[in-house]
């Protein structure tokens, strides 16, 4: 098996589990950590904070885990859930898990946060309030400059939205996906375009500065007409930016669950409606504004900053010691109510070249200065481990490297995905490997696979 076909079955083995995943894979981490491994890394990365004067910028995120319905081509792990009583048990629980971290973080001013919440409108506006005083109380949003939410439209009401407005929120991204009311009927989601212009509407009268839609290319069963429609309706609307997810095929998904077909008809269609909606962004459309990104997003991918994330399953990351995630809810609800005790976490130990690598990851496919670089780890690429590794790819032409700014020749998905590969660290690839061996029916028809993730 040549190094090519390994790089091609660890991307497509990668996306199929969970979409884009921290380096290393969470397939490779260790079972259980300690509270004080956990409290020690977090006071070693806040004290590289403190004495290194960079852009580390650290962010909140908090997941909240209930939905309205569950669509069909949803990759989320997330809950159907219409119990008032359980989402108090869950604020419970938050506020429970913001004490204990919040010494810790007493000296942090986070800058961004981040509410990823897959219809956090299934709350009332009262338990929406408690959401925000309670992240408020308990770390500091002095320096915040963004905080962002994300929303289902047709659970949006006025009186929500004032809450939002009140606790300084100036971001938002309704999840709309497609306005074609025949997919989305069939796909068991049912907003209207009245719900989404209500919305935005709503938005804009409470002061969110910036407005994104969400939308995707092919939602099962949809053509080519319907998400042009989509686009058409999403005009009208005039948002800040727009953005455009390709349907991505995990395990996770009902409909690969239910059908488990994806073909190549399929990936034609949602190919078009990509490079339709890449000639509106050639085109100047107003309604794309690069501008007006997820600063935590961006903060992550260019200076791999660390990250809290409240609740289970989401990751955290303290930079240059550790990513960790609680694996279930019983392990989060053992883990809130034995913090002394007990050992419940999913986790990998970091160092320097892990940071390295996944920068590289992160930023190759747009550029890496090496000037840059130094600013985020105060060491000069060619005195990195990984340079010989950077060297190789230039001498084959897959990277370039023009006036110390190194990026890859082709500007290309699948070619950057696999090709990043290569950077991982050989025990890495020597674990899939034996994963590989294992379970090789789990490979067959590859370059479908990898079509079904990647665009070009």
């Amino acid at each position: 098996m040549n190094k090519i076909e390994i790089y091609k079955h660890l991307s497509w083995k990668i996306k199929y589990e969970a979409g884009d995943m921290p380096y290393p894979p969470v397939m490779f981490w260790k079972k259980n950590i300690s509270k004080n491994d956990i409290l020690g890394s977090w006071k070693n990365t806040i004290e590289y904070i403190k004495t290194k004067e960079n852009n580390h910028n650290m962010w909140l995120y908090v997941h909240i885990p209930f939905c309205y319905t569950h669509c069909f081509f949803c990759t989320c792990i997330t809950k159907v859930e219409h119990n008032e009583k359980k989402y108090d048990d869950y604020l419970d629980l938050i506020e429970k898990e913001s004490e204990l971290f919040s010494n810790i973080f007493s000296w942090v001013k986070f800058n961004t946060v981040y509410v990823w919440w897959w219809t956090p409108t299934i709350l009332s506006a009262k338990q929406i309030d408690r959401f925000y005083n309670i992240i408020k109380k308990y770390f500091d949003l002095s320096e915040v400059i963004q905080i962002m939410t994300e929303w289902s439209p047709y659970t949006t009401t006025e009186d929500k939205m004032k809450i939002l407005s009140k606790h300084w929120i100036n971001k938002m991204t309704f999840w709309v996906q497609s306005l074609d009311t025949q997919t989305l009927k069939t796909n068991n989601r049912f907003q209207q375009f009245d719900d989404v212009k209500n919305a935005v509407d709503l938005a804009r009268k409470y002061g969110i500065e910036y407005i994104n839609l969400d939308i995707m290319a092919w939602i099962p069963w949809q053509d080519l007409d319907g998400f042009k429609e989509t686009i058409d309706l999403i005009k009208t609307l005039n948002p800040t930016t727009v953005h455009v997810n390709a349907f991505m095929p995990t395990k996770n998904t009902n409909y690969i669950k239910a059908w488990g077909i994806y073909n190549y008809e399929n990936i034609k269609i949602r190919n078009e409606m990509e490079l339709y909606w890449k000639f509106l962004e050639d085109d100047r459309s107003k309604i794309t504004d690069l501008w007006k990104d997820n600063i935590q997003l961006y903060n992550s991918h260019n200076f791999n900053s660390s990250i809290l994330w409240l609740w289970y399953w989401a990751i955290s990351h303290a930079f240059w010691q550790l990513h960790y995630t609680k694996n279930s809810f019983p392990d989060y609800k053992n883990f809130l109510n034995n913090w002394g005790k007990g050992i419940f976490f999913t986790w990998y130990k970091l160092n320097l070249e892990d940071e390295i690598i996944t920068y590289f990851i992160n930023n190759l496919r747009k550029w890496i200065s090496y000037d840059k670089f130094y600013t985020i780890f105060w060491i000069e690429l060619k005195d990195t481990f990984i340079y010989r590794k950077i060297l190789f790819l230039i001498d084959k032409w897959i990277l370039i490297n023009i006036n110390k700014v190194i990026k890859f020749s082709l500007d290309s998905d699948v070619f950057c995905s696999i090709y990043s590969k290569y950077l991982y660290k050989d025990e890495v690839i020597k674990n899939f490997l034996n994963y590989f061996f294992k379970n090789q029916k789990d490979y067959k028809n590859l370059d479908l696979m990898l079509k079904q993730f990647f665009t070009n």
